[in-house]
């Protein structure tokens, strides 16, 4: 097919693709990072009174100190801690009081209110699909789900994608939220 009988979505999805296998295969990957991202991940580990997390939440309009505007917060045992905006479509998970995990949600996920809009790690965001993940980034290290759900995880960069899909080759799937930790060096 001509470059003028595609899509102008179709353009603009092949060179986002193009965009993230180029910042993926720099080896200063760090310094193609957005600041939104390098913030978050200076706050992975941080406990909940720390400056980083401070920062990195004022940074996509959190102004929450003393989380007293999350919409809720979940306690399970033996020492895990879910502070949720649901109105900013993230969610904060603390390990024995030290921020271990961020979830970001898609609008209408599990009550999430709005679309996470700022940057995510390695320059995705919330409206790329489920093949562009896997071309950026190749194979998962695991997937799976079931249903209408499924999810990618590349443990050794500490992102893991659900994606509203039944089966793993569905060229339109959606994600639906995005976790990010700290996979270590």
């Amino acid at each position: 097919m001509s470059p003028e009988a595609r899509s102008t979505s179709a353009i603009a999805d092949e060179r986002s693709i193009e965009t993230l296998l180029e910042s993926i295969g720099d080896e200063s990957l760090d310094a193609e990072e957005d600041s939104v991202v390098i913030a978050l991940r200076s706050a992975l580990g941080a406990c909940a009174d720390d400056a980083r997390l401070s920062r990195w939440l004022n940074l996509i309009g959190i102004n929450d100190v003393d989380f007293s505007s999350a919409s809720d917060r979940k306690r399970f045992e033996p020492n895990t801690e879910y502070v949720n905006y649901r109105q900013h479509g993230v969610s904060l998970c603390f390990e024995a009081g030290v921020l271990d995990t961020v979830h970001f949600y898609r609008s209408g996920v599990d009550g999430y209110q709005k679309t996470f809009a700022s940057p995510l790690p390695l320059k995705f965001s919330m409206s790329h699909k489920g093949v562009d993940i896997v071309r950026a980034l190749g194979e998962p290290t695991s997937k799976g789900g079931a249903g209408r759900m499924i999810w990618l995880s590349y443990d050794h960069l500490g992102l893991k994608f659900d994606l509203a899909s039944a089966t793993f080759d569905e060229p339109d799937s959606s994600i639906t939220c995005v976790a990010v930790w700290n996979a270590g060096d």
